[in-house]
């Protein structure tokens, strides 16, 4: 039996129209996806590697900025927060914000290098990635301008994401500040520190198998255990409850109300994983928005990011695409 047969088509396409309504803030760490499009009809005769003959380049936003330019292609109002160097990819930020239609507040960090991320890509395949970044933490001065400017005008924000790819954003105070300010509403946090104690009083986290192992320390964990650890971490840290993705096992949904599901995944054809968490995460504050259900809102969230696996790059799925895939 599908696991979407308890939620009419009605319900789904409801859930999805209704994201339109929504105003969303993703704070996190900006990363700037640049694509190196090309073909290989050789191999170099100066080493034993392939040679590309490059076709087309491309920019895209990544990291929190994929969380926000999924929200906005299913419809929601977007606020991007975050940082980037002095290196002159601001206004190339800037940009692609406003082409995706989110409202950008990135701060320019002296002596800092913004994190570029170049892919080499033929034949559908990713040859390499080649990355440069800054990860220290940010100073405490740059921590309190920040945080300034995102709180200003906190009260339009129906639920906030944190997106932490451990670039040195979101330190332990920063964090803590965002997370008594926005107390009340929904914070869901996709964590990347090892320490998942920085995210105490959030509303979730959604990590993966890998990272959620990690955190507990337990390397080794097994599938029967899973809904214990995601008890203990949810009373730890004072959180509502836990999502967990679990990649082809499908997602581990841990609600408010202590009640557990694993959600199994909608199986599609799929190229590329890259970004599918940003998908899913962004996706799933909407429909937990929205319907005040964890269950529904993780479904939902499973249909979106089961698109978006079938696509190469990072990359966002829209609501007629979601409607089309799966005939809603």
């Amino acid at each position: 039996m599908s696991p979407y047969n308890d939620l009419s088509k009605n319900t789904l396409r409801s859930l999805f129209k209704d994201i339109s309504s929504l105003n969303i803030l993703v704070i996190g760490d900006l990363i700037l996806d640049n694509y190196i499009w090309g073909s290989v009809n050789r191999i170099s005769p100066e080493a034993p590697v392939p040679v590309i003959q490059v076709k087309t380049k491309e920019n895209r936003l990544g990291g929190a900025g994929n969380v926000a330019a999924n929200l906005a292609s299913l419809g929601s109002k977007v606020t991007l927060a975050g940082i980037c160097g002095d290196d002159n990819y601001k206004n190339v930020l800037s940009e692609l914000c406003n082409h995706c239609n989110i409202k950008p507040l990135i701060q320019e960090i002296p002596n800092r290098q913004t994190t570029l991320k170049s892919r080499v890509i033929a034949q559908h395949q990713q040859l390499i990635r080649i990355d440069n970044e800054s990860c220290e933490p940010i100073q405490d001065t740059t921590a309190t301008v920040f945080y300034k400017k995102i709180v200003g005008d906190s009260e339009q924000y129906d639920g906030v994401i944190i997106s932490d790819y451990n670039k040195g954003l979101l330190t332990v105070n920063l964090t803590s500040d965002i997370l008594k300010h926005f107390s009340g509403r929904p914070v869901i946090v996709d964590p990347k520190s090892n320490d998942f104690s920085k995210y105490h009083g959030a509303t979730t986290l959604k990590p993966n198998r890998k990272e959620f192992a990690s955190a507990i320390r337990h390397p080794d964990l097994k599938d029967d255990e899973v809904g214990e650890y995601a008890k203990k971490l949810v009373s730890d840290l004072e959180l509502e409850g836990l999502v967990i993705t679990l990649g082809d096992q499908g997602v581990f949904v841990l609600d408010n109300n202590h009640k557990s599901l694993t959600v199994p995944t909608k199986a599609r054809e799929v190229f590329d994983v890259s970004g599918a968490g940003d998908t899913f995460i962004a996706t799933f504050l909407a429909g937990l928005i929205l319907t005040d259900n964890w269950f529904t809102a993780a479904k939902a969230a499973n249909l979106a990011s089961g698109v978006v696996v079938a696509k190469i790059g990072t990359a966002t799925v829209t609501i007629d695409e979601i409607f089309t895939n799966y005939e809603l």
